[in-house]
């Protein structure tokens, strides 16, 4: 791990699967999703250990970026992933989440288990909460498309709360969401919709 050097900003936090082999989308989807974040000027954040984790920072470093990993007590017998930059150890998971949702001014979510359902629902829920400053969620992929689906007509979520989640179909799609977002404009045609069901 190289000293800091300073970050660039904004911070992107990326949530994703630990499990994910490095032959599966998920894992292609978060490496170039790091390598266009490093590319547009963002710091990327995440949990900083293996999977998509890994692959995210993997391409961030590929493209001259700045990765931090938010490590945590509970797993110090599983080593970070060697394509940090900065490293920040947490006690326990609830800071851990804490370090995460404070950094990042923007999520971008990949198909995960149930850490990474646990990390969308608890920005989703705080973007709820607390609408400004409204940091934009991106959920990364079609799986989430059945995701959201079930969500709305199986749990008590409304229209307008599936509307505060992004959805994108490729890391293109979400970098472009995030440029038009920190620009202070429209998302581009090219860019998904908000998800209305």
């Amino acid at each position: 791990m190289s000293a800091p050097r300073g970050r660039p900003g904004p911070i992107v936090s990326v949530f994703g699967g630990s499990r994910a082999a490095e032959d599966s989308p998920e894992y292609r989807d978060a490496y170039q999703l790091g390598r266009l974040l490093a590319t547009r000027g963002y710091t990327l954040c995440n949990g900083g250990y293996h999977g998509t984790m890994a692959a995210a920072a993997r391409g961030a470093k590929d493209a001259q970026g700045w990765s931090i990993g938010i490590t945590v007590g509970l797993l110090e017998h599983i080593d970070p992933n060697e394509w940090l930059d900065e490293q920040i150890p947490t006690p326990s998971l609830m800071a851990r989440l804490e370090q995460l949702v404070t950094l990042g001014e923007a999520y971008v979510v990949l198909r995960g288990g149930i850490g990474t359902l646990l990390e969308l629902a608890l920005v989703w829920n705080l973007r709820q909460l607390q609408p400004t400053p409204q940091k934009p969620i991106v959920a990364l992929g079609p799986d989430w498309h059945a995701v959201l689906d079930t969500m709305l007509r199986h749990l008590a979520v409304r229209d307008s709360d599936l509307a505060m989640v992004t959805r994108a179909d490729t890391p293109e799609e979400a970098v472009a969401y995030l440029d038009a977002h920190f620009a202070g404009r429209d998302a581009p045609p090219s860019a998904p919709a908000p998800f209305t069901g």
